[in-house]
């Protein structure tokens, strides 16, 4: 009978991949084929031995039982050896407390800081969902996104700035690499909604606009009105516009499909009741300037699995 392998997984895991020989605790491999590794090669040592003439093998245990999890430790080569030509030396209990001061060593030593790099990936994470709802206005999309999709496009005051530190943010995140399709959505995100603010405000055709309540807009501005009588330049200017227009548009749309994105990403790896009952992000706008219509931009796989290579490095 063969050690099964779970046995063998549980086995390393609780050693933590070192020798459970007091004070050598040295790190091993498990892989045999790995001659490169300067690790030593691990040795799954049985306590009482598999065969009864072997050392300690004098024991009512099975042979299943010798092969189990519970009679097995966790040696360096050089321990091993040593355990079983002195087994006089090194009895059942003995080595029975070797492995259970040794895996209680691994509890108190290792466990913390494995679990201290887990915490700092879900520390990463989290800040970056934070960082998102903050400057992204996630709780306010419906809202400003309704004014940058009319015709001139309108921007919060604010937004352009905070649009560019989330950018910025994203940029310089020590990513922890585990959550792979959230990294992508969160930089897909950042690269559009950056680049929907860079076209807003390119060539600076915009106004600042002060409410009554002292709240300041970005007013985009019909630059193709000019007061001299120029029908050339005037239909140029008019293309023109509409064109910024039509881009402005658009990329708030490819923005909102990135933040839906982001939203499933979260609720499904990190938090399900992230928006949850606000539901997904839809825009509302007058593509003619004569009816209102709502949509709720979405990628389709297709799009994620290209997503962000596919947005050019002028995307960024």
């Amino acid at each position: 009978m063969t050690i099964n392998q779970i046995d063998i997984k549980l086995l390393w895991g609780r050693a933590a991949s070192r020798c459970a020989f007091p004070d050598c605790r040295i790190e091993l491999t498990q892989d045999s084929q790995a001659t490169s590794s300067s690790l030593p090669i691990g040795e799954q040592a049985h306590i009482v031995a598999k065969e009864l003439n072997g050392p300690r093998g004098e024991s009512l245990l099975t042979k299943e039982e010798r092969d189990s999890y519970a009679n097995l430790i966790l040696l360096c080569p050089t321990h091993h050896k040593i355990i079983d030509k002195n087994p006089e030396d090194y009895p059942v209990e003995k080595l029975h407390a070797f492995k259970t001061n040794h895996e209680l060593w691994v509890q108190k030593t290792l466990s913390p800081a494995l679990n201290l790099n887990q915490q700092a990936g879900e520390l990463i994470y989290t800040n970056i969902i934070d960082l998102a709802v903050e400057y992204c206005h996630l709780s306010q999309w419906h809202q400003w996104t309704s004014l940058a999709l009319e015709d001139p496009p309108r921007w919060f005051f604010e937004l352009p700035h905070d649009v560019y530190k989330f950018r910025q943010k994203i940029l310089s995140a020590d990513f922890p690499g585990t959550l792979i399709e959230l990294e992508k959505a969160v930089k897909t995100l950042s690269i559009l909604l950056n680049k929907a603010a860079n076209t807003f405000q390119e060539n600076y055709n915009y106004e600042i606009y002060q409410c009554s309540d002292g709240r300041k807009f970005y007013n985009g501005i019909r630059f193709y009105k000019i007061l001299e009588w120029n029908p050339e330049r005037y239909h140029k200017l008019l293309q023109e516009y509409d064109n910024w227009v039509e881009k402005c548009h658009q990329l708030i749309i490819d923005a909102t499909k990135a933040a839906n994105w982001f939203r499933e990403v979260v609720k499904r790896d990190i938090n399900p009741m992230f928006f949850a009952v606000e539901g997904k992000f839809i825009v509302t706008y007058s593509p003619l300037n004569f009816s209102i219509e709502s949509l709720l931009p979405e990628y389709t796989q297709e799009e994620k699995d290209r997503l962000p290579d596919s947005l050019s490095k002028n995307d960024e």
